[in-house]
């Protein structure tokens, strides 16, 4: 063998080595790596074929919460006073040469009550608060609904404990005891029967108010259409209505059909399936409308915004779909009020057959014959107690995710409603700066509009670097927090030393201050503002990741010894990273992904 040969053979072995080497690293770094960052669970769950460890979360009182906000940074060579909203200039303090601090006030607007944007915004106010109205009753009815429901099961339920009791003292079976227990067979069934009279007419109540109240909102819904589309008020003001679904006016000519065909079918005798099966179709039908209106070109006489919710396409547009899913919601709070008459009056039928047939097959025979009868009864009213416990449950979860809808729909409206009513009141401007006026761009008693140009004011620092902080809950002064780019590039520590004294007019955020900034940065770059927050001792909080929403409810995954539990839970407040649980959770129990 050369030695030409041999020093190849030398260099593969070293080669082969470094390969193998190099593969015995890779694996032990990604073991290494794959336990690090989380607590991994001592058990395996399997599915199938398939296993995979989990991380894991112990619940504990009071954990930290790190919340996140944003910022802009402001370079103040000039600072503009400008008008957020239009109105009458009230006072105006911007005098060329004057000193001026940040809580300076230097303007305030008054709105102008005579405008028409104004009265415009008034009149979609009172709309809205119209609409919150019918459904704040919606809500209370709902409730009441779900209440007298639950109270005529838990009724039920008391009257079986009583008759159970009655059934544990027929112990002796003579022939007495047999007439005494025929007696009491005849007063359950007399009892049922009262019960049931009683407490199907308090039903009939509830479900006759719900459908008014109900066909109210449908009326109104359709008067709107035809508001707008002028098919039955052709005396209406609907001038703008040949501008409507220009598109494709086809939709035009399907809502008008569509609207004669469900006002047709309007009645106050409809049965509750038919009534259910006429909300779902004025629910579609004002999502139809609201394609008519969206498929419509932007013209002067219709415009695609606006404040008036009948004078524009977006406003039309809004107030449409806004109905379609305030009746869906409708048409759910109204099934579940026809569906507890129907379940109530099930339940007393069945009871009531059951106590018949006991009541007419009871006979005066041996002791041996009565003792397995009253057995028998002892069993067939511990089943139905069982179910009762099951509808009492169901009642209670059912109107957790009915109210939770309304509540959703309720919040959105008042949302709308802060927002305009935030667009009719009156503006004051503060100077934002420590400096002197620059120069003055308007008289007192002006009529201004939004973004008029009021005076501008020369920083005592100018090119200072400041940063805005945006936040939609309030911050405490002098507290810490931490500055990132948004690539999370760790910028510093900073403290909380000024809240401007309003409110961002748009957002209605919180607005803070930290004045020079002496950081590489340019005028509006964002920044990440990322401050610390700490639960109530007495809530569990736990991270989002560990809730897995599903069509049933929440779903948290409990460890229980070495099996895992699968639990649905309520919620409560909610922020970037963290939840409130309100059921099924203690301290110290252990949750998995």
């Amino acid at each position: 063998m050369t030695s030409a040969r041999i020093y190849k053979m030398n260099i593969y072995r070293v080669i082969t080595m470094k390969r193998i080497i190099f593969l015995v690293c890779i694996f032990s770094l990604f073991i290494v790596l794959s336990w690090c960052g989380k607590t991994v669970d001592d058990g395996i769950i399997s599915t199938g074929t398939v296993q995979w460890f989990t991380t894991s979360y112990l619940v504990w009182n009071a954990p930290n919460f790190q919340k996140v906000s944003y910022g802009t940074v402001v370079a103040d060579s000039t600072k503009t006073i400008l008008s957020n909203r239009g109105g009458i200039l009230e006072y105006i303090n911007c005098q060329p040469g004057m000193e001026v601090s940040k809580n300076t006030i230097i303007a305030k607007i008054q709105p102008n009550v005579d405008d028409p944007s104004y009265q415009n915004n008034e009149t979609q106010l009172d709309a809205l608060n119209a609409q919150l109205n019918t459904l704040s009753k919606i809500f209370s009815l709902t409730d009441d609904t779900f209440a007298l429901q639950k109270r005529i099961l838990l009724d039920q339920y008391d009257n079986n404990v009583q008759l159970l009791a009655n059934l544990e003292k027929s112990d002796d079976y003579s022939t007495s005891n047999i007439d005494y227990q025929q007696q009491l067979l005849q007063q359950q069934y007399t009892y049922l029967q009262d019960a049931k009279s009683i407490d199907l007419n308090k039903m009939k109540t509830s479900v006759s108010t719900t459908y008014k109240q109900y066909l109210v909102v449908i009326k109104d819904a359709l008067k709107k259409v035809d508001d707008v589309f002028g098919i039955d008020n052709t005396t209406s003001n609907v001038a703008f209505a040949q501008y409507i679904s220009s598109k494709d006016p086809d939709l035009k000519t399907q809502v008008e059909q569509n609207y004669r065909e469900i006002k047709d079918q309007l009645s106050d005798t409809m049965s509750a399936s038919e009534f259910s099966q006429y909300i779902l179709d004025v629910a579609d039908f004002m999502t139809l409308a609201a394609s008519s209106i969206n498929a419509s070109t932007p013209s002067t006489a219709l415009p695609q915004a606006g404040t008036l919710w009948w004078l524009s396409i977006d406003g039309l547009y809004t107030t449409y779909t806004t109905l379609a899913t305030t009746l869906l919601g409708s048409k759910s709070a109204f099934d579940g009020v026809a569906s507890s008459y129907d379940s109530v009056k099930n339940t007393y039928n069945n009871q009531i057959k059951t106590a018949d047939i006991n009541t007419q097959n009871f006979e005066d025979t041996t002791i041996e014959s009565t003792a397995l009868q009253i057995k028998n009864q002892k069993a067939s009213m511990q089943l139905a107690q069982k179910t009762l416990k099951n509808q009492i449950t169901s009642a209670d979860d059912t109107k957790d995710i009915q109210l939770a809808n309304l509540k959703n729909q309720i919040l959105t409206l008042r949302q709308n409603i802060a927002v305009i009513s935030n667009s009719l009141d009156g503006e004051v401007l503060y100077a934002g700066v420590d400096g002197i006026v620059k120069m003055r761009a308007i008289g007192e008693d002006n009529k201004v509009t939004p973004n008029t140009l009021l005076c501008q004011i020369l920083p005592q620092n100018p090119w200072n670097l400041s940063l805005q902080i945006f936040s939609y809950q309030q911050l405490p002064l002098w507290s810490k927090v931490t500055l990132s780019d948004d690539q999370w590039t760790f910028l510093g520590t900073w403290i909380l030393v000024y809240e401007y004294p309003y409110r961002d007019p748009a957002t209605q955020n919180y607005i803070y201050e930290i004045p020079v900034i002496t950081l590489p940065l340019k005028e509006n770059q964002k920044i990440l503002v990322t401050y610390s927050q700490r639960a109530d001792i007495n809530q569990i909080w736990i991270p989002l990741q560990y809730v897995s929403p599903r069509l049933e409810g929440n779903l948290i995954r409990r460890k229980s010894g070495k099996t895992i539990q699968d639990i649905y839970v309520r919620l409560g407040n909610i922020n970037d990273s963290y939840v409130e649980v309100l059921s099924w959770l203690d301290f110290w129990d252990e949750i998995v992904q």
